[in-house]
């Protein structure tokens, strides 16, 4: 007969840990304000980790009275003490702690090489704080792009660039990006942004790195031609020129001709003058499709391709193309113009936004939208509306399926899925008291919209 009593041992190591009874060493972790002071054990910390073994050589030790003193400047405080928490008890509670400081853990756990660790910090962190790595690629790149260890992030962290480019290029953060990590981006083949669109940031980012720059390419310099090759040379490679229409290469790469060799200006006018004569390279390969969409991103749309083929998850590829027909701001908050550009189109789905409140509203028509004036009532019993805490992400995303009837056109109205949202112009709607025919309460009952889009919905191929 055997057994173990690992949560009894592990209580006492924790009272260990606490109490500092019998420390040995005195470890100093953050820096300045956020210094803290540790009373541990060397032992314990050189059993559990091979990187303590090596730094708590007694040579290379500093003593304080009689007790030896370590330094560790560069991991804050509270981050050090969930490692000396998992060092003497192995249990680990992140909960509490946000994508910033889960970070910082991974990046320490790998430093002090504890590779349990370190797998279940990052697999938290892409598992629980999705949005941090979302909102914030250039952070967490720049951070683990060189670490062996954090593949499985880096590749995440990747795949999510490619899904929601916007939060990559829709601020200057990715400027400050080093070239290889932008390279490895730019070799992405999912990426979902038009290719021009990629130029412009790459333009941007190279003229960055010259902040005396003139910004037309007319007026540089041989000088300035040169600097720019110099440090357009690995980027250009990654461009798919080849896969642009020939009017935006023309408008917005040509003008920077000179930075490209001979053979390469030979074959963008070749390009120009016989586009069926692309060069079979990389540079006329095609990416995945942009989403043409102000509200939400790539995940947002997989997760709702899935929820039309009665899956619980989003796909990784969407195989469903969501052309965009009508965008409220562009065609106006006007019920006509809603049902005489999306009447008849087949299926659809409906983003939509309320003024001040960062939510997303939608829903699925599988029949199609009636404009002939009369009260129409769709029967499809696979329409379903939803919600989302926002469009980055599918982070609070909720479902409410046909329990009664699909859809219902009227003259009068815009969008309309039972009581449970409606659109009128430009005012949004939800009221369930008289009937829920989906059941789920949306969040908002009331509100003026910010944006809304329409979508047809083809699956592809």
């Amino acid at each position: 007969m055997s057994t173990n009593f690992y949560t009894q041992h592990s209580k006492n190591f924790s009272q260990l840990l606490e109490h500092g009874k019998n420390f040995d060493l005195i470890l100093y972790a953050g820096d300045k304000q956020d210094r803290k002071e540790f009373k541990v054990h060397t032992q314990i910390l050189c059993a559990q980790s091979t990187y303590f073994q090596a730094a708590l050589s007694k040579k290379w030790l500093k003593k304080k009275g009689d007790r030896y003193v370590f330094e560790k400047a560069n991991v804050e405080a509270d981050v050090f003490e969930i490692i000396l928490r998992y060092l003497y008890t192995g249990e680990v509670d992140i909960k509490k702690y946000d994508g910033s400081q889960i970070l910082k853990l991974l990046l320490a756990t790998d430093e002090l090489d504890l590779g349990d660790l370190l797998q279940f910090a990052q697999n938290y962190l892409i598992k629980s704080r999705e949005s941090f790595i979302i909102e914030q690629p250039v952070r967490v790149l720049e951070s683990i792009f060189r670490l062996e260890s954090c593949e499985t992030l880096r590749l995440f962290c990747l795949n999510e660039i490619c899904k929601n480019c916007t939060h990559l290029f829709g601020s200057n953060d990715y400027l400050t990006l080093e070239e290889d990590i932008f390279a490895q981006i730019l070799e992405q083949d999912k990426l979902h942004i038009k290719e021009v669109e990629l130029w412009k940031c790459v333009m941007k980012w190279g003229t960055s790195r010259h902040p005396g720059l003139k910004t037309s390419p007319t007026e540089w310099s041989k000088d300035d031609v040169n600097q720019m090759k110099k440090t357009l040379a690995t980027l250009i490679g990654h461009i798919r020129f080849f896969a642009m229409p020939a009017d935006e290469y023309y408008d917005e790469v040509r003008p920077y001709k000179k930075l490209f060799s001979k053979k390469l200006r030979e074959e963008m006018l070749q390009f120009i003058m016989l586009p069926s004569r692309k060069p079979n390279d990389i540079m006329a390969k095609t990416r995945g499709k942009p989403l043409n969409s102000r509200l939400v991103g790539y995940s947002v749309m997989a997760l709702v391709a899935g929820w039309i083929d009665s899956m619980n998850t989003a796909y990784d590829e969407i195989p469903y193309e969501f052309t965009l027909i009508y965008r409220a701001s562009r065609d106006g908050f006007d019920n006509q113009k809603f049902l005489k550009m999306c009447s008849s189109k087949g299926p659809t789905v409906v983003i939509a936004k309320v003024t001040n409140n960062p939510s997303i509203f939608g829903g699925y028509n599988p029949s199609h939208w009636n404009s002939t004036g009369s009260q129409y009532y769709s029967s499809a019993d696979n329409s379903f509306i939803f919600e989302m805490s926002d469009g980055k992400s599918t982070a609070g995303a909720r479902i409410g399926r046909c329990v009664s009837f699909g859809g219902w056109s009227y003259n009068g109205y815009g969008p309309f899925f039972g009581s449970n949202f409606y659109i009128n112009q430009q005012t949004w709607s939800s009221n369930i008291s008289g009937c829920n025919r989906y059941g789920i309460a949306c969040s908002v009952t009331s509100g003026t919209l910010e944006e809304y889009e329409v979508f047809t919905v083809k699956r592809q191929g």
